[in-house]
């Protein structure tokens, strides 16, 4: 939680982003188009901006995730421009000493560093580290920060006034950050490789296809899912179909792209994409709506259905799973990992069931923007009769697991994100946090909130800041009743406990 107070911010970011791509998309979008053609130019250029900030937004998401987190806890402008300086000297460090032998898509060609040329003549580039890098350099930028502030006039960089010991550490210590990545990181990639090429091996092997849904999902997560997705979208690994002319098509995506509309099709067509109409259009609204039934504020609730609704349509009509994810890797990453294990199930069973259907994503070489398996996509299949087994099939397997994870989702944050583990210490943790707000006989209510419980008290200043701090409370926010405290995904739990006890109180004494 004390992560997730520091990326806030970003991943309203990428919902932005999302929703601007998701603008474009719906105006320029050919399944869209069939049905209603825009020909305006101030709107067809507007989309046109619109998809491409999006877009810039998503591909530079970690270095939003940097700046935000180095600059969450200062009060100044410093830690900013140390953060930049640092992303960049970690970036150039990649460039100078990584091996240039993996494949393409292991290499970001963003913020102007593709042009460096070693003395073999080739062009070098800085290695992609997605979220992971960025991670590493914004708590760099906070330790490098927080050491220039305590340094003393005997300590190394004591002449120096403390920005420019900041500069001076941070620039040494990502330095050697980069320098590590970089002869780490051929190591992390080849066993990636040595998975994909086992996937690769048996493309109608269902447990092949699960492992692919898996690693697809936590590597988009950590800004990585070209590495995966590229080799199989547009490359042999995801299979060949030659025309009757000779040419050679490879690659999932592209094959599907040349097959849609030709009389002959080609069985596995659109593999890699199918699972993604049941994650958009099902899952991931299912997860929206679970988490809604986490808040037992009746007006919070009221607040948060709206925007729970407009999660759930994005998802549903544009389709990107990647902001609600970040949502759940830092608050519920217990749920993370049972809705990864329900998407490799999905990838499976289609792969054994043999229900393909591809999606309308175009040579879009930089994956992690593409938006495969939406709403429209779905139902311009529907003008073809060939489609209409896969397309009744995908959605009964929707229902299936929309269900599956709103169950899951409920049981999660009902029953299992506290005290499932050590229900005595978890105890004893309310049990100091009541009466860290004065006692039960201070508390005229509580219920939770979307991550946070909202306390009702009798006297404010009974309550102790220092001591909620203590006991790890990352906000606390104070209003014109009580006081909110944030406690994640156990925020439900907590509440109904405190509940349980000023009721079973109030019967023992009517008078407390």
């Amino acid at each position: 939680m004390k992560v997730y107070e520091s990326c806030k911010l970003p991943i309203r970011i990428a919902f932005f982003g999302f929703i601007l791509i998701g603008f474009g998309f719906l105006i320029q979008n050919e399944s869209v188009n069939i049905f209603y053609t825009f020909t305006n130019s101030f709107l067809l250029m507007f989309a046109q901006g619109c998809l491409m900030l999006g877009k810039t937004i998503i591909v530079n998401l970690p270095l939003i995730f940097m700046v935000y987190i180095v600059c969450k806890k200062a009060n100044s402008g410093v830690p900013i421009a140390l953060a930049l300086i640092g992303y960049f000297t970690y970036l150039i460090t990649t460039t100078l000493f990584s091996s240039q032998a993996l494949s393409s898509y292991a290499y970001a060609n963003g913020l102007g560093i593709n042009a460096i040329v070693d003395i073999s003549g080739l062009n070098k580039y800085p290695l992609e580290t997605g979220l992971v890098g960025s991670f590493i350099v914004a708590y760099i930028t906070r330790y490098a920060y927080i050491r220039s502030r305590h340094r003393t006039a005997h300590s190394l960089l004591g002449f120096l006034n403390k920005d420019s010991a900041a500069i001076i550490y941070n620039v040494a210590f990502c330095a050697l950050a980069g320098l590590l990545v970089s002869y780490a990181f051929p190591f992390f990639y080849n066993q990636l490789s040595n998975l994909i090429s086992y996937i690769a091996k048996d493309l109608s092997d269902p447990f092949r296809l699960a492992a692919y849904g898996a690693l697809d999902r936590i590597l988009s997560i950590l800004g990585l899912g070209n590495f995966i997705r590229y080799p199989f979208w547009y490359t042999t690994l995801g299979g060949s179909y030659q025309t009757l002319s000779g040419q050679a098509i490879v690659g999932d995506v592209n094959i599907w792209t040349y097959t849609k509309d030709a009389i002959t099709t080609y069985n596995g067509a659109g593999r890699f994409i199918t699972a993604y109409y049941v994650i958009n259009m099902f899952i991931c609204p299912a997860i929206f709506f679970g988490m809604l039934t986490s808040i037992s504020d009746k007006q919070e609730k009221h607040h948060f259905i709206l925007p729970c609704i407009l999660g759930a349509l994005l998802s549903f009509v544009v389709g990107n799973p990647l902001p609600l994810e970040l949502v759940l890797l830092f608050t519920s990453p217990f749920l993370l990992i049972a809705y990864i294990g329900v998407v490799a199930a999905v990838f499976g069973y289609f792969t054994y069931a043999g229900v393909y259907l591809g999606s309308n994503i175009g040579n879009n070489l930089n994956t992690i923007t593409a938006m495969p398996g939406n709403f429209p996509d779905f139902i311009i299949n529907l003008r073809s009769t060939i489609h209409f087994e896969s397309l009744l099939h995908i959605a009964i397997v929707g229902l299936i697991a929309a269900a599956i994870i709103y169950l899951i989702t409920f049981i999660y944050y009902h029953y299992l994100t506290f005290n499932i583990i050590a229900p005595s210490k978890d105890k004893k943790l309310v049990e100091k946090v009541v009466e860290a707000l004065g006692g039960y006989q201070n508390i005229n209510n509580c219920a939770s909130g979307l991550l946070r419980v909202n306390f009702a008290l009798n006297d404010m200043e009974a309550i102790s800041i220092e001591s909620l701090q203590d006991l790890g409370v990352p906000r606390i926010v104070e209003n014109k009743n009580g006081y909110s405290l944030e406690f994640g995904s156990s925020s439900f739990i907590i509440s109904k406990m405190v509940k349980k006890a000023l009721k079973e109180l109030e019967t023992e004494d009517p008078q407390v």
